[in-house]
């Protein structure tokens, strides 16, 4: 069965099996209650994932609102903050996100293979019955006293299982397991898998080893940002502290949303000389009994001049949420800043909000933007929150 949710939508009337029941609850990714209208029956919305998710033969797919193709450019800038050229796929007119990343992956990854797999030394450990290498005297000692054999021995091996060949083969296993790509990608994804066959696959995990970028392996860059990207957005047990049965794709858009403003205008403030802090960890308190972590912290000299917080979220028409507000008046008086600025995903009921002496601004980034236009937004968005410091202090 298949069910098709909107982002941040949901649907009622769901006949779910226990088991299903179980695996679904335990998602962030959706939220899962009787549905009040129909007995045994449940009503299952989405949440800020978007993507593919399976449950036993229930697949569930989650429609973003941002078209797939510009999407998928965020989510590069978030994963390896490099600019992508819309240009190297030829993009399709769909809203299927799985198959969009998949065709992108193997459409890098087998560019990448034209020009061979990239090798390299890798130190390995092992037990031999002849000597390779150097012998390892300490772990001789405590796995065989007092026999000669097996030797333990390191040595360094020059051969394709490395980090940048891994990723690959660990991304294209995944995409293979998800069983809903069309034909021809699937096949393509199964000849990488039989070209990287001495390669070790690296799993799905919410932080993918990085690469170190070199000139000897550069080329392998955009494939490798979608590898990784595939990897983290496959780890559906994100708190890592529960297990699932199921798999899927799916991608925290609040995630996208943070990273791509906050390295917006960090890129915009670099010139200027200030420091752009993001996802500071912090304390409401003196004591440091309260911590906080503030999205956006703007310092000019290590001294804060703005402060800002990122909702991925639709603003209420009738107002902003009280969390919402709460949490801006704290980052205020916590830095002793006269303002806060709000950044939302669309664009709030109004512009401004006076609570006592601390001005909440209240501003919005469309993520559906070219790059060019983005950038233009991100860059007014920057320095208008860099000016509210000088604003604020010629009123003082």
């Amino acid at each position: 069965m298949i069910i098709e949710i909107p982002e941040w939508g949901n649907v009622s009337g769901l006949e779910l099996d226990p088991a299903q029941v179980a695996a679904l609850a335990g998602w962030d990714a959706f939220a899962l209650r009787p549905d009040p209208k129909a007995s045994q029956r449940w009503q299952l919305a989405a949440t800020q994932f978007v993507g593919v998710a399976h449950v036993g033969d229930l697949q569930i797919r989650v429609v973003p609102k941002v078209p797939v193709h510009r999407l998928l450019e965020l989510l590069c800038i978030a994963q390896d903050r490099i600019r992508w050229d819309d240009r190297d796929t030829a993009w399709d007119e769909t809203d299927d996100l799985v198959a969009t990343v998949a065709r992108s992956f193997i459409t890098q990854a087998e560019r990448v293979l034209q020009r061979g797999l990239v090798q390299g030394y890798v130190t390995i450990d092992e037990s031999l019955f002849g000597i390779r290498g150097r012998v390892a005297i300490s772990r001789q000692i405590a796995r065989n006293p007092g026999l000669p054999l097996p030797v333990e021995v390191t040595y360094d091996d020059y051969t394709v299982d490395v980090l940048e060949n891994q990723l690959l083969a660990g991304a294209g296993r995944l995409l293979l397991r998800l069983k809903t790509l069309p034909t021809s990608i699937a096949s393509r994804l199964r000849r990488l898998e039989y070209q990287l066959l001495d390669v070790t696959p690296i799993p799905a995990s919410s932080s993918p080893p990085a690469v170190t970028w070199t000139r000897l392996n550069q080329r392998y860059r955009p494939a490798i940002t979608l590898a990784r990207l595939t990897l983290r957005s496959a780890a559906l047990d994100f708190d890592g502290e529960r297990s699932t049965t199921g798999d899927g794709f799916l991608v925290d858009m609040n995630r996208v949303f943070e990273d791509v403003v906050g390295f917006g205008i960090r890129q915009a403030l670099q010139a200027d000389g200030l420091t752009v802090e993001l996802q500071r960890q912090d304390h409401l308190d003196h004591l440091s009994h309260v911590e906080i972590r503030p999205d956006v912290l703007i310092s000019n000299r290590s001294a804060p001049i703005a402060v800002a917080d990122v909702k991925y979220k639709r603003p209420a028409t009738s107002g902003i949420s009280t969390g919402d507000l709460y949490q801006a008046v704290a980052y205020a008086t916590r830095y002793a800043l006269p303002c806060c600025t709000l950044i939302y995903a669309e664009p709030p009921p109004m512009n401004e909000l006076q609570v006592g002496d601390i001005t909440l601004k209240l501003t919005s980034l469309d993520l559906s933007q070219t790059p060019d236009a983005r950038a233009d937004a991100l860059g007014d968005l920057s320095h208008n929150l860099a000016a509210l410091h000088h604003e604020f202090a010629s009123t003082a």
